[in-house]
């Protein structure tokens, strides 16, 4: 019993000594995974092209057309705050209940680049006219 039991642990230790086996690279099988600067440069041209889009438009009045539609939110921060651009951190206490909050796209803690940069910063001008108008159907 005991050489048996001595026979099963010796095979099993030299088993898990075994390489594993490796698959086939993701390119033998035809799939490409994008490398970080390939997304980051597709993000860059995306939020080029999205900028003056964005500069186009006034929150006021889309914020406006939104509560008339009944669509009531407000517009994150970049990152993790609890607060929302624009609004005071009390007063978003007292109201963050009754309207949801959703980001604008690109509003992110990563940041891609200049073009991202810049469509960032516009995203948050943007979101801090948004919630002031939104502010008042959300009281």
């Amino acid at each position: 019993m005991k050489a048996t039991l001595c026979a099963l642990l010796c095979a099993s230790s030299l088993s898990a000594c075994q390489a594993p086996a490796t698959p086939d690279p993701p390119e033998k099988k035809g799939i490409h995974i994008p490398s970080a600067a390939e997304i980051s440069g597709t993000k860059e041209h995306y939020y080029a092209a999205q900028l003056p889009l964005l500069q186009a438009r006034n929150a006021s009045v889309d914020a406006t057309a939104s509560i008339q539609q009944g669509k009531r939110y407000f517009l994150c921060n970049a990152g993790r705050s609890s607060t929302v651009p624009g609004i005071a951190a009390d007063v978003f206490a007292q109201v963050r209940d009754k309207c949801p909050t959703e980001c604008l796209d690109g509003v992110t803690d990563a940041l891609y680049g200049e073009n991202h940069r810049r469509y960032l910063a516009v995203a948050l001008d943007y979101s801090v006219q948004w919630n002031k108008v939104m502010l008042t159907a959300c009281r």
